[in-house]
């Protein structure tokens, strides 16, 4: 199984090299983040682009290397933040991330075989949105690695729960153990890292927080998780109230680091005035709640290409034998995609950029026609119905609904479309989706997104063009 993870290393490092070979120079993003990064290097800490648009996480774990360097008197150590060193960086959470995977599988599913797991972790791993971006000096894979480490920390294993029936049986439930300090700590260096890189990421932060008082409320049998959703959301109040508040002050106790971050987050949005620290004109906020659609489609469609190619006709009958036993929530879960259709943007970013996959989808599907997007809500309707029910199945409404609203407060606001942001929010309702059992399900979509990872890389770095500007141009997600 290590030998199967490890085997990453070398085609990680074969692809960085590739990268620095065909495509030395900074390329789209990547130059507000290296200029912004060389200046920390050099200890420039007052100047800022203003830019950019996140909090300077980045630049500081990059450029610590050269400050360590600088105070012990290496010669040259400003000079370290090249632009293949700075890629290279995103090498550590790239070998990084399946293990996470794999822990978190193993704690939200432990029934699952371990070559399920092994094999769920590398096709997870491997997801489009998120390989790509190892490669370019972004922000995107210690965002996300850091995202994933914070749920490894705060998750409990659902292993160490006691069954439904033991918890009825008990008097009083024994309370739930405290974490050592070490975990505290943990959990709080990950939630600071996890912000300092980007600001949307609070957003899981209080999805940890909220998860951690669902297992208080579950552990006392105070909220079951077998409520249906509106059930669970009438009765969360009252059942914090009923016990004085008494699990959330135990959250709070817990995991109060991440409370403090929250809170901090809090003062600097109303400070600042925006969520953004630069570039504000071009990141208004707008109700995009088409994004929610986009991720739907995303998580729900090519993580298991097996039931929509190979089992397709079996996949119809089920999703319509569900739909004619509760009209009532087909005919709730297709207005809902109407609805969400109806709140679709085109930024100007996206027409004016032909280097991205986006541009693409919004020529030749969702702007060639004002009708195309509500065709599409069908579509929409049918892999929700795939992605959500087992969630809600194996993790109670209030937990499934928690994480679609953090979801939602990470995407909405966004009116541009970009694919990578979809990566945190897919790969966390994937870990809480049913992983893929045997061979047949999950080889298939390992193949696939392997196959999409090579073209992606084999276009961007062996097919560049001249752009409007007489500019060297590479399509990218």
């Amino acid at each position: 199984m290590d030998f199967v993870l490890a085997a990453q290393a070398p085609v990680l490092f074969v692809l960085h090299a590739l990268f620095s070979t065909f495509a030395p120079d900074a390329y789209m993003d990547e130059p507000f983040h290296v200029n912004q990064t060389q200046k920390y290097c050099a200890g420039q800490l007052h100047e800022w682009d203003p830019k950019i648009t996140t909090f300077p996480g980045l630049y500081v774990f990059a450029a610590l290397p050269s400050w360590v360097g600088t105070a012990v008197r290496l010669s040259g150590a400003p000079a370290w933040c090249t632009l293949s060193y700075l890629r290279g960086l995103n090498l550590l959470p790239a070998l990084a991330t399946p293990y996470l995977l794999l822990l978190l599988i193993r704690r939200l599913h432990p029934n699952t075989s371990p070559s399920d797991a092994l094999a769920n972790a590398v096709l997870l791993s491997l997801a489009p949105t998120h390989f790509f971006y190892h490669f370019l000096y972004y922000t995107d894979s210690l965002a996300t690695v850091s995202a994933l480490a914070l749920l490894a920390i705060v998750l409990p294993a659902r292993a160490e729960r006691p069954s439904p029936r033991a918890r009825l049986a008990a008097r009083a439930p024994p309370p739930r153990a405290p974490p050592s300090a070490r975990t505290t700590l943990g959990a709080g260096v990950a939630g600071a890292a996890c912000l300092s890189l980007r600001q949307t990421n609070a957003v899981w932060i209080a999805f940890a927080l909220g998860c951690d008082l669902l297992e208080e409320l579950d552990h006392s049998n105070a909220l079951p998780a077998s409520l249906p959703p509106a059930a669970a959301l009438a009765a969360l109040p009252a059942a914090l109230a009923e016990r004085g508040f008494a699990p959330l002050r135990a959250t709070l106790r817990r995991q109060w680091p991440l409370a403090v971050l929250l809170v901090g987050f809090a003062a600097f949005v109303v400070a600042n005035g925006a969520v953004v620290v630069g570039d504000r004109a071009n990141h208004a906020p707008a109700p995009h709640l088409a994004q929610l659609l986009y991720l739907t489609a995303y998580a729900g469609a090519p993580f298991d290409p097996h039931a929509l190619t190979v089992r397709l006709r079996g996949t119809l009958r089920g999703v319509a034998a569900a739909a004619i036993a509760a009209p009532a929530t087909a005919a709730a879960a297709l207005a809902a995609a109407l609805g969400a259709a109806h709140y679709t943007y085109c930024h100007p970013f996206l027409l004016a950029d032909n280097r991205h996959l986006t541009f693409y989808v919004w020529r030749h599907v969702l702007g060639r026609h004002w009708a195309v997007r509500y065709a599409l809500a069908p579509a929409y309707a049918f892999l929700g119905a795939l992605l959500y029910p087992p969630i809600v199945r194996q993790f109670g409404a209030p937990r499934t609904l928690g994480l679609v609203a953090c979801a939602a407060l990470a995407l909405v606001p966004s009116p541009l479309l970009e694919l990578r942001y979809l990566t945190i929010p897919a790969l966390l309702l994937r870990l809480h989706a049913s992983p893929l059992a045997g061979a047949a399900r999950w080889g298939l979509a390992i193949a696939a997104f392997a196959l999409v990872d090579a073209a992606l890389v084999a276009v961007f770095l062996l097919r560049p063009y001249t752009w409007a500007d007489g500019s060297v141009a590479r399509f990218m997600l």
